[in-house]
């Protein structure tokens, strides 16, 4: 009696440093994945950015339960003390934000700035 406990005692703790395992195994291909794929969308995004109206979605079958939001700002150069009133640039402010199959994780941010030329 004594000896199924102790090996029922074993298994358990084997079994939990096996899930362990397991979830560390995920966060560590979400933290790896997560700039990669920011990364892929910021490009998207600054290809055709004038006219980008997509603010969120996924990767498909290539990275499945991995899904992104993207936010996209006007940011007024003119109140900025290093720019002419008369310039017809514009700035924006580019929030993108990669989410993993776990809802564990901490999404994964990025915040850019990108100058746009008329």
């Amino acid at each position: 009696m004594i000896s199924v406990s102790i090996i029922a005692i074993i298994f358990v703790s084997l079994f939990r440093m096996q899930s362990g395992s397991i979830s560390l195994a995920e966060t560590g291909r979400f933290n790896i994945l997560a700039p990669i794929l920011a990364e892929r969308m910021l490009i998207k995004i600054e290809t055709d950015i004038l006219n980008w109206s997509e603010v969120e979605g996924n990767f498909g079958e290539t990275y499945p339960g991995f899904g992104w939001t993207c936010e996209i700002e006007d940011v007024p150069l003119h109140e900025l003390d290093f720019v002419g009133k008369d310039s017809n640039h514009k700035l924006k402010r580019i929030i993108v934000t990669i989410t993993g199959p776990s809802s564990r994780q901490t999404p994964f941010k990025t915040e850019t700035w990108r100058v746009v030329f008329d």
